[in-house]
């Protein structure tokens, strides 16, 4: 039996297709020799039956003639005739050494019918004697006594004769009635051998039928089980191990790919599983940076907004100090009260560019952190891209092995298009938070310098202010320089509304950055709440395999 199982299938179906064909052949063979048998039997009793009826017959034919001849023979005797007596006993001699051979013919025939040869030895015995007194009677006519010869052509002769002819008649009804015996037999025989034969047929096809039922035992039986297990794999449930099987043929070339496809999905499982997890984990802290990033964003545009406020209104105080600064060449008089004044405005204008100052070092501060929530963001997404490429090429592996399967992949195959379908949103969500990330950092960079210079032209409009007061302390000591001081005021307040200009432009420029930064973290803060709910559609699918 364990040899039995070496074979392939195709192996088997051969063996029992021969073996059906050979008995088959074999049981036609040996038919066809019977019947041959049979007939052969059949045409030598009919030809062994019929020579010695025509044997007979003949016998009886050349008895009547060769009587005919004696009597002409006689006739011409009595006559005188020599000539023709001597022409009708060399007939008659001839006639005789043929019923001679006839004798010795139906004497050698072989037969065990005693009635058969009891007719024979019958037929001899008158032929014998009729001939015994034909050539006493020859005789005779040799010696010139024909009329003692005519003496013994007596009625006992004529009996003789007609006793042959019945015993002929005899014969030829026994030999029809041996041979519709010897029919009847044959026919027993036939219908013998057909009996026989459609025996041994049935036998055949019953051995055909146990050996095909055992085939397809051997065949559907574990087939059957391949196919529950397919079952089982398709609804999700991936057994530890699958018993392999001792045979060599394609059952358990199956058997053994089934055990193969199963370990393989079971790591596949475990490994998308732990991919997945990462994948929430990490959703989840993206999630909650992308959110701090955005409130931090909004506080920063809501600071941003407050200094572009104060800028204002410290241009508004410049422009109010030229305006002042220009006065102070109208009149000295009005010098000293307008170099008040524009010592006060001044002063403002200080403690205005101490704040602005104050709250650029802030904005700045909070850009750099944005620069780097924004850096570790990426990092994190990058992370994730790299998980997204893992799962997606696990999805591709899955449904390769999948149509390897077949049909029994079938329900694998939709989970594993599942999972590369998911894993193909994460790639785009990453992708779509790498370009933001980038945009955001763009604008940090250009808001970053945009800080700087305006940094920049707020100490360079500190400076001057604190000139401008030193040059208003300058001119209450001294109003004789008052006009030049004036002039040197004027220039420098247009100088700081210049400055204030470039501030003013560099804070719009920073506003509008907030803007969008504030923007791109809401667009941030949604791609990673879908990546958050994909990771969550990979752990509710992957949680479907039960290991």
């Amino acid at each position: 039996m364990r040899q039995a199982l070496r074979f392939s299938i195709g192996s088997k179906l051969v063996i029992i297709f021969a073996i059906f064909i050979l008995g088959f052949g074999s049981l036609l063979f040996t038919t066809q020799a019977r019947f041959a048998k049979l007939q052969e039997q059949e045409e030598e009793q009919f030809q062994r039956h019929y020579q010695r009826v025509s044997l007979v017959n003949q016998l009886r034919a050349n008895l009547a003639d060769l009587r005919g001849d004696l009597l002409l023979a006689l006739n011409a005797s009595m006559q005188g005739s020599q000539t023709g007596s001597s022409g009708l006993e060399e007939s008659i001699r001839k006639g005789s050494e043929d019923n001679d051979r006839i004798v010795r013919q139906l004497q050698s025939d072989s037969t065990n019918d005693i009635e058969v040869i009891r007719i024979v030895d019958r037929i001899v015995e008158l032929r014998t004697a009729l001939v015994e007194v034909r050539n006493q009677q020859l005789q005779l006519m040799r010696d010139g006594r024909p009329e003692v010869a005519v003496q013994l052509q007596t009625r006992e002769q004529a009996e003789r004769l007609e006793r042959i002819n019945k015993l002929g008649a005899e014969l030829t009804r026994l030999t029809d009635r041996r041979i519709s015996e010897s029919f009847a037999v044959s026919q027993q025989q036939l219908e013998a051998t057909r009996t026989s034969t459609f025996q041994l047929c049935l036998m055949l096809v019953l051995i055909s039928g146990v050996l095909a039922w055992l085939l397809s035992r051997h065949i559907s039986k574990p087939l059957a089980w391949l196919t529950g297990l397919a079952e089982q794999i398709g609804r999700g449930d991936i057994p530890r191990s699958v018993p392999t099987s001792s045979r060599q043929d394609e059952v358990g070339s199956l058997a053994k790919a089934f055990a193969d496809m199963s370990l393989y999905l079971r790591e596949m499982v475990q490994e998308i599983n732990e991919g997945v997890s990462v994948l929430a984990s990490s959703s989840e802290e993206i999630l909650a940076a992308t959110s701090q990033a955005a409130s931090s964003t909004q506080e920063t545009a809501t600071a941003i907004s407050e200094i572009a406020t104060t800028v204002e209104e410290v241009k508004q105080t410049a422009v109010l100090a030229s305006t002042k600064s220009k006065t102070v060449t109208e009149s000295a008089e009005r010098t000293r009260l307008v170099a008040q004044s524009g010592f006060q405005a001044v002063d403002e204008a200080l403690k205005g560019m101490q704040q602005i100052r104050e709250q650029m070092q802030a904005v700045a501060e909070s850009i750099m952190r944005l620069g780097d929530q924004t850096q570790a963001i990426g990092e994190i997404v990058a992370t994730v891209g790299d998980l997204a490429e893992q799962s997606n090429l696990l999805g591709v592996n899955a449904s390769i092995e999948a149509v390897k399967a077949g049909e029994a992949g079938k329900g694998f195959s939709v989970v594993a298009q599942e999972v590369k379908a998911l894993a193909d949103q994460s790639k785009q969500a990453t992708a779509q938070v790498r370009g933001i990330l980038g945009d955001i950092q763009k604008a940090m960079t250009k808001a970053v310098m945009l800080a700087e210079q305006g940094s920049k032209a707020v100490e360079t409009g500190y400076e001057r202010a604190r000139v401008s007061g030193e040059s208003i302390r300058t001119l209450s000591s001294s109003i004789e320089e008052s006009s030049d001081v004036a002039l040197q005021i004027a220039a420098t307040s247009q100088q700081q509304m210049a400055g204030m200009d470039q501030i003013s432009s560099a804070m719009d420029y920073i506003r509008q950055a907030s803007q969008d930064n504030v923007g791109g973290t809401r667009q941030v803060d949604v791609a990673a709440r879908n990546l958050h709910e994909v990771g969550l559609k990979l752990k509710t699918l992957t949680s479907r395999f039960r290991l």
